[in-house]
């Protein structure tokens, strides 16, 4: 199949979903994160909530009782998905509808797992560049809200909390760290402290979460660990293809990687990596990912390679031109994974290769960022 095919429809894609004995919904979504979304607008990127239709070939969101969700796609011409007045729609078919369709900002902030989780950007994520296949340097930039030093964080989330309406932070089961360009691995350890020390204050006893890869001496990571809950992701993206990456990620190797992520194992950490399905044949990366079971303890962020406008269509591998490729790939992380606890989390991720099912199993998990955006959505019926 190639990208632009203006004939798909609801119908190919159940035969996609019998093909490789996966939910049709599950389908839809790989397809509309490979394809992106064809809509009449200056911008993109977009995100949107949605409701699904209560289409009979839905069969598996009506079992669930599972009809809201929230994407963020590329804006592409060429997508056979389109949305209209709201409406997505895949040639005659209704997918669903959406609701709050905006362009896709780089926030300072924002929520996942119905409010119970805080991202921050307290360092203009916008501003890093490097990694080929990285899009927020085409985003509109409202992360220009630097936290450095403890008065600014505090400062941060008292705001927050006020404009919240809620007492502290005690809900908040975790604070996710976003962002990169922190010029030495010493100031971002004294932040993630100092973030620990100012939530702490407000009630926050949650995990401390950072995404990114410039952790790795062991006696920051010794005191990381003995600061409280921790999880550290390392930004991996793609195993053998290192060139494509940020200078400071690419002159890391797969040895090294290994060694911190099994030292953070053994300081108590949550540990694992972000990887992008799109980049490299699977019958390359499917090897490397049993060689990273060793070293992690949580399941890997897997997310499908979304190409945006401006992108080098060679970003996409040769092999990575179908939809078959992604749900080949989908199987075969699964029987990695298939007889450990680690499963993918439904609020973790907006581009997975899992939304309802893994394997035979429910993906579980708030599928909303917020209260706010799912408002809209509760107890509406949209019709085949």
């Amino acid at each position: 199949m190639n990208t632009a095919h203006d004939s798909l429809s609801l119908e190919e894609l159940r035969f996609y979903a019998d093909r490789h004995s996966i939910p049709v919904e599950d389908v839809v979504f790989i397809a509309l994160n490979f394809f992106g979304l064809n809509w009449d607008v200056e911008f993109n990127r977009m995100r949107t909530a949605l409701r699904l239709s209560e289409d009979s070939r839905f069969s598996e969101a009506r079992a669930l009782d599972e009809w809201n969700y929230y994407l963020a796609l590329p804006v592409r011409p060429d997508s056979p998905f389109r949305l209209e007045n709201g409406d997505l729609l895949l040639g005659s078919d209704l997918v669903g509808r959406t609701f709050g369709a905006t362009e896709d900002y780089c926030d300072s902030h924002y929520q996942r797992r119905m409010g119970t989780c805080l991202n921050i950007n307290p360092n203009t994520r916008t501003s890093c560049r490097g990694c080929d296949f990285c899009y927020t340097a085409y985003q509109v930039p409202l992360d220009r809200q630097k936290m450095t030093t403890p008065d600014e964080i505090r400062g941060f989330f008292t705001n927050w909390v006020s404009e919240q309406r809620v007492p502290d932070l005690s809900h908040l089961q975790q604070i996710s760290i976003v962002t990169g360009c922190y010029g030495s691995e010493a100031h971002l350890v004294n932040f993630l402290l100092s973030l620990r020390d100012e939530a702490s204050k407000l009630g926050f006893d949650g995990r401390i979460f950072y995404l990114g890869s410039a952790l790795s001496d062991p006696v920051a990571i010794k005191r990381l660990g003995e600061s409280g809950p921790f999880g550290y992701c390392i930004s991996l993206e793609c195993f053998d293809r290192r060139t494509i990456l940020h200078r400071t990620k690419a002159a890391l190797s797969l040895e090294a990687i290994k060694e911190t992520m099994s030292t953070s194992m053994d300081a108590g950490m949550e540990v694992n990596y972000t990887y992008i399905v799109g980049l490299e044949p699977i019958e390359e990366f499917i090897p490397r990912m049993e060689e990273f079971t060793a070293c992690t303890n949580k399941f890997p962020t897997v997310n499908l390679l979304q190409l945006h406008q401006q992108h080098d269509a060679g970003l996409r591998d040769p092999s990575a031109g179908t939809l078959d490729y992604y749900l080949s790939a989908r199987r075969a992380i699964e029987n990695i994974y298939r007889d450990t606890e680690l499963r993918p989390k439904a609020w973790e991720d907006y581009r997975s290769l899992w939304f309802l099912r893994f394997g035979g199993e429910a993906v579980e998990g708030p599928r909303f960022p917020d209260r706010e955006s799912i408002s809209e959505l509760q107890g509406l019926s949209v019709g085949a």
